[in-house]
């Protein structure tokens, strides 16, 4: 089973929704949050950037619709993105987690997520 968490309503299709970490991303970087919310973000992505491997987005040649999805036993990583869950839904940014067991054609894999270019439709599960 795989979980991705992306800012959206269920009446937005799946493919079109950014991912929780992106949004997080420009709220900091535009400037919205607040001091402690920077904090809490910045802590996430510090504890990614040392304990997650990082996909080759840059290197790999991937479409620009390849996306990341958890392992459903990936519990820390998946508990530090649940924290910014909670910065975006504080600030009007609905988030929903998407669950499947076939998110797409694997285009990377490791311990804890898997880059895919995503089905049009997904899997119920």
């Amino acid at each position: 089973m795989f979980l991705r968490f992306v800012v959206g309503t269920d009446a937005e299709h799946h493919r079109h929704l950014t991912g929780v970490l992106v949004c997080a991303r420009e709220l900091r970087d535009d400037g919205l949050l607040e001091p402690y919310e920077v904090d809490l973000v910045e802590a996430v992505f510090t504890w990614f950037n040392e304990h997650v491997p990082c996909p080759p987005f840059a290197t790999a040649g991937w479409s620009r619709e390849a996306v990341c999805w958890f392992k459903d036993d990936a519990d820390e990583p998946i508990r530090r993105v649940r924290d910014l869950v909670v910065v975006l839904e504080s600030h009007g940014q609905p988030v929903r987690m998407l669950r499947t067991s076939r998110p797409g054609r694997v285009l990377y894999e490791d311990a804890v997520q898997v880059v895919v270019e995503e089905w049009k439709e997904l899997a119920r599960s």
